[in-house]
């Protein structure tokens, strides 16, 4: 038996049974990994001769709490994600008081027509949360197959990203208070997430010894912002430069002596919303600023890569939402080429018919007739 890591960072395992190889990726601690490895070794060698092992029968509801408890570890936000898709599903009948085991495709696929008929984005994330559900319990041996694995997700429509132009990224700007400008040109510059700025601190001595940081890092003697896995929406540490402009903006920022954080709050609703009313914009939340960041950085010349390590996308496909053209980039474009297919070239010499090497052997041989015409007329 092999327990390995895998590129994306996660613990898998494989083996060989009845002459074939699984493999399986698992996520869980190493411990955890080799546990569910040797119960599905187990359970495929009991299968092999026959024998079919009893499932314990466990409520839905029992298991789904384990599995939060486990894969939410010190990540607040998915935790409670996770809890508001099961608070939704329990409020029905096809999931509450019932057994994991029977639970059907038929009953999930009923609950997911009915709810989306109602709220298709809600029901697209319970589903997704359903089918991790199912697919730890069959990793861990609490059910032989997963129910959900074949209802399929209804397309969502696609909402047009906000992004800021420079002109109301300035407004914006000049419209925040001076507490609140730090914190948005830092948003701005960077294409932090709201939440990992909330979480800024100054650097300590040690702190990149921690093994479980769950803050962001400004150290100025490096000039960058470290950012830990824990926070990550991908799940993976990450540094940020800082330019010259942003070290100077964070050497100027005031410091409280009793808390470490770079900004005193954990959120900015009201003053946020006051300097985008006093701006004149609509449609704006912090998440536009990021969105406006990544997008600018991309219009600079920037390429995708290098942008989906600062973002911290998993998946350079997940930037490309930002790779998105306007008027101006278009006209430029076009411009391009003119220079490049109409060097010095007028309307006129466009629409003239360019001549072939036939047509330019004519026009040798008319001439010619015509030199010689005219010499017999002067005789």
């Amino acid at each position: 038996m092999k327990i390995y890591k895998n590129d994306k960072g996660k613990w898998c395992y494989s083996f060989i049974a009845n002459g074939r190889r699984v493999r399986r990726v698992v996520g869980l601690s190493k411990q955890e990994c080799e546990a569910v490895a040797e119960a599905a070794r187990d359970r495929i060698k009991r299968d092999g001769f026959g024998i079919q092992s009893p499932l314990e029968k466990v409520l839905f509801e029992t298991f789904a709490l384990e599995f939060i408890g486990k894969q939410s570890l010190a990540r607040p936000n998915t935790r409670r994600a996770y809890m508001n898709c099961l608070s939704s599903l329990l409020r029905s009948d096809c999931f509450k008081d019932r057994k994991l085991q029977d639970i059907t495709t038929e009953a999930i696929a009923t609950y997911y027509a009915e709810r989306a008929g109602e709220r298709l984005v809600s029901a697209n994330r319970e589903l997704g949360f359903l089918k991790l559900v199912f697919k730890r319990a069959l990793e861990w041996g609490k059910v032989s197959r997963n129910p959900a694995a074949l209802v399929k997700r209804f397309p969502e429509p696609k909402n047009k990203l906000r992004i800021l132009t420079d002109d109301e990224a300035e407004r914006l700007l000049a419209a925040a208070n001076l507490r609140l400008a730090p914190f948005l040109t830092v948003l701005l510059t960077t294409a932090m997430r709201p939440h990992e700025v909330f979480a800024l601190r100054w650097a300590h001595e040690g702190w990149e010894t921690e093994d479980d940081l769950k803050v962001s890092i400004v150290c100025l003697e490096k000039r960058v912002v470290f950012i830990p896995g824990a926070l990550a929406k991908n799940h993976k540490d990450r540094e940020v430069p800082l330019s010259k402009e942003l070290l100077s903006l964070f050497k100027v920022l005031p410091r409280d002596p009793a808390s470490a954080k770079v900004f005193p709050w954990n959120s900015v609703p009201k003053s946020f919303r006051a300097a985008v009313q006093a701006a004149r914009l609509k449609g704006v939340d912090l998440y536009t600023l990021k969105h406006t960041a990544a997008s600018r950085m991309i219009r600079a010349g920037v390429d995708l890569v290098t942008v989906t390590e600062l973002i911290g996308h998993a998946d350079v496909k997940t930037t490309m939402i930002y790779c998105h053209s306007s008027s101006d980039t278009k006209r430029e474009a076009v411009e391009k080429l003119s220079r490049i297919y109409m060097p010095g070239k007028g309307p006129a010499d466009v629409l003239a018919r360019p001549k072939s090497p036939a047509d330019a052997k004519n026009s040798a041989i008319d001439a010619e007739a015509q030199v010689i015409s005219g010499s017999y007329s002067s005789n």
